[in-house]
């Protein structure tokens, strides 16, 4: 089976391996160790700590039963086919590697990977072809099921690879889902975090302008203007107008104590969006 060629309704029953309907080899996916099940770990294998069970899923939810485009490249020592595998433009391996879920391999050949895009999210209907159902499950089924009825299948048996294994269902339609707006609560947030900066902005331009007298008055009577206040504004996000009043406005003794304190919460401010445009542009 060495060259390329596409395996039908992938089985996964772990997170480095693919069986395939039209190929009774099994696949070992290039480039990358994952979880092993638990007692499967051979001597000879590398099987790195983690959850096998998300790890499995997670190859199971980058596959979802469509066909996949293989290359296979040799034969391991367990007899296993040697394949990088793409569902439509993602790498399998590629893939695991960014879910986190695996790790560089030492075994399983190298895996050079580009950066992975993420693929649309798939509505998928489900035919099984007379016969085709897996064993335990009546085979009196209506062909096609009934719209949204669901069949759970327990798949953590150890044994189960023993066992012969029924044909895997067959996948006759995968109709791409319409992506959740999820900018439109963040635009909305954003908004509502500029109107009340713009407010607190302002209410503490009014104060500082109506408590302490313009540069050109200095020696004019000036009230003292409440620094809890002042500072609170100022950490509610109200530090460009905190800035603003100290510059413009004649603060007098007050400023001694309110300028190291505003520098304190400036320094934190940038910090933080810092830090967030940082996660935003990294994540």
């Amino acid at each position: 089976m060495l060259g390329s060629f596409t395996c039908l309704a992938p089985v996964h029953d772990n997170a480095s391996t693919v069986r395939c309907a039209n190929h009774p080899e099994v696949i070992r996916l290039m480039g990358y160790d994952a979880p092993a099940m638990p007692a499967t770990c051979l001597p000879s294998e590398i099987c790195p700590p983690g959850d096998p069970f998300a790890a499995r899923d997670a190859l199971r939810g980058l596959t979802m039963g469509r066909p996949l485009d293989c290359e296979a490249a040799g034969i391991d020592n367990q007899g296993r086919t040697l394949a990088r595998c793409r569902v439509e433009s993602i790498d399998l391996s590629c893939a695991m590697l960014a879910t986190n879920h695996a790790v560089l391999s030492k075994t399983a050949g190298d895996c050079n990977c580009t950066p992975v895009r993420r693929r649309a999210a798939l509505l998928q209907s489900v035919r099984y072809e007379p016969g085709a159902l897996p064993a335990g499950l009546p085979q009196s089924l209506p062909n096609p099921l009934p719209a949204g009825s669901r069949i759970t299948l327990d798949l953590g048996d150890s044994n189960a690879a023993n066992r012969p294994r029924s044909p895997a269902p067959v996948v006759m339609d995968a109709t791409p889902l319409r992506e959740t707006p999820w900018s439109l609560p963040v635009a909305g947030a954003l908004v509502m975090i500029g109107l009340w900066m713009a407010m607190a902005n302002l209410a503490l331009l009014q104060i500082a302008h109506e408590r302490w007298p313009s540069r050109d008055r200095w020696g004019a009577p000036m009230d003292r203007l409440d620094p809890w206040l002042f500072l609170g504004l100022a950490a509610a996000g109200a530090s460009p107008a905190a800035w603003t009043a100290l510059w413009t406005r004649h603060a007098g003794r007050q400023q001694e104590a309110l300028l190291p304190r505003l520098l304190n919460i400036t320094g934190i401010q940038i910090g933080l969006v810092i830090g967030a445009l940082w996660w935003w542009i990294a994540g």
